[in-house]
């Protein structure tokens, strides 16, 4: 049954994946990159890479659940020798500093805090190349400080309101928790039914951002 629940869940998430398109069009053609995800979840983000992008991904999530559903279709896919699955809290992995020619963070920095977690990803980012974030929409000036005290700029940002979320994500995933064919699922939408109701309560806390960054 939990591999149903991902199941679900990638679909849905499926239909955001076009604004992470978006946020990579202004990256110039990189022969076969080094890529990282983090916070990869069920590899969604993970694999679209692999599809639009020749090089090699590693994928660090410190959660087994979603990481081994990622693997076993990473597995279906052949794609072991392109992308590399970590099950580990990225604090406690050691990378080597400018290893990296792209790096993608959806949602990861909302959840481990911008402050604490900007420093630590953009050490292992390679001069001239690219980090591509997906954050919450709050505390703007804070982070636009952050990033320019780490050499970096932004070279474009657009924000996701939650007119957005509601069409593109949300709606469906409510369709799909309250199909007859999914009620046997009740206990794994626990937690996203909950995202649901505070999205009614109070939509404008689910607009978020991207940030395209560029280090100098």
């Amino acid at each position: 049954m939990l591999n149903r629940y991902f199941e679900i869940k990638d679909r849905c998430r499926k239909g955001l994946i076009k604004y992470l398109s978006d946020a990579l069009k202004i990256i110039p053609a990189m022969e076969k990159p080094e890529i990282m995800d983090i916070g990869c979840g069920t590899g969604v983000t993970t694999l679209w890479l692999a599809e639009n992008f020749d090089g090699r991904i590693t994928a660090i999530d410190s959660d087994i659940k979603p990481l081994k559903w990622l693997q076993e279709k990473v597995k279906v896919q052949n794609l072991e020798d392109r992308i590399i699955t970590i099950n580990k809290s990225f604090f406690d992995f050691k990378f080597a500093d400018e290893s990296y020619d792209l790096i993608v963070a959806e949602g990861f920095l909302n959840i481990v805090g911008f402050q604490k977690g900007f420093p630590k990803i953009i050490r292992l980012l390679g001069t001239s190349r690219f980090f591509v974030i997906h954050d919450e929409y709050k505390d703007q000036r804070s982070k636009c400080g952050l990033i320019a005290k780490h050499n970096c700029k932004i070279c474009d940002s657009f924000m996701l309101d939650e007119h957005v979320w509601w069409k593109d994500y949300y709606k469906q995933l409510e369709e799909e928790i309250y199909s007859p064919e999914n009620k046997n699922l009740a206990d794994f939408f626990k937690s996203d039914m909950h995202e649901i109701e505070s999205y009614r309560v109070n939509p404008t806390l689910f607009r978020s951002i991207y940030y395209i960054i560029q280090k100098i």
